[in-house]
């Protein structure tokens, strides 16, 4: 499965990313400035959920650091704070470690920015889909399902052992490790692999 993902990555003439974790504690309500990356602190008592981007999920998730990081190298942060609603299938650090050090070095090289971005479009669906939300789709269409990409290309869906997996068309599988993050402009859900468009 490993070389599966290293070689459809380099395949795409090296073209992945990585991200950031979302805590639940009680302390001031942090807002994001896409185009810094930092975070500051903002005023009033909001419940974090409830008022956090798709971004900003992935920056406060600290299993998303690679992640956040291939998003601000690929320019996508203004993109993933929008108010269209969106989902993203967002590769933990894991995922990443399985492509190995070398190829993610060389895809964050601002030479690579635009393959990044091609690689993590891929990631990402239009509207908000929920795990409830693809479990119903997938059985509605008799067990598995093509999802369309902001990337242009299709995923498929299926449930296997009561788990989400999203297939692309190298043959990569990946499951949904940690379902339904919400967001005030969708939803993010952690995978557990890089998936990649075809070469």
């Amino acid at each position: 499965m490993r070389s599966q993902a290293v070689a459809a990555l380099l395949g795409l003439t090296l073209t992945v990313a990585a991200c950031g974790s979302q805590d639940g504690g009680g302390d001031p309500v942090k807002r994001i400035d896409p185009k810094s990356l930092e975070v500051a602190e903002a005023s009033g008592e909001v419940e974090p959920d409830a008022i956090l981007r798709v971004d900003e999920v992935v920056l406060r998730n600290p299993d998303l650091s690679t992640l956040a990081r291939a998003i601000k190298a690929a320019g996508l942060a203004e993109a993933l704070g929008a108010d269209t609603p969106m989902t993203l299938f967002a590769p933990d650090n894991g995922a990443f470690d399985k492509v190995g050090v070398d190829a993610l070095a060389e895809l964050l090289l601002p030479a690579n920015k635009e393959r990044l971005a091609t690689v993590l479009k891929y990631h990402v669906i239009p509207g908000r889909l929920t795990a409830a939300d693809l479990r119903k789709r997938i059985g509605d269409s008799g067990g598995s399902v093509e999802i369309v990409t902001l990337q242009g290309e299709r995923l498929n869906a299926s449930v296997e052992l009561d788990q989400i997996r999203l297939s692309d068309a190298s043959g990569n599988v990946a499951s949904i490790a940690l379902p339904d993050l919400a967001a005030s402009n969708g939803v993010v859900h952690g995978i557990d692999q890089v998936l990649g468009p075809q070469p």
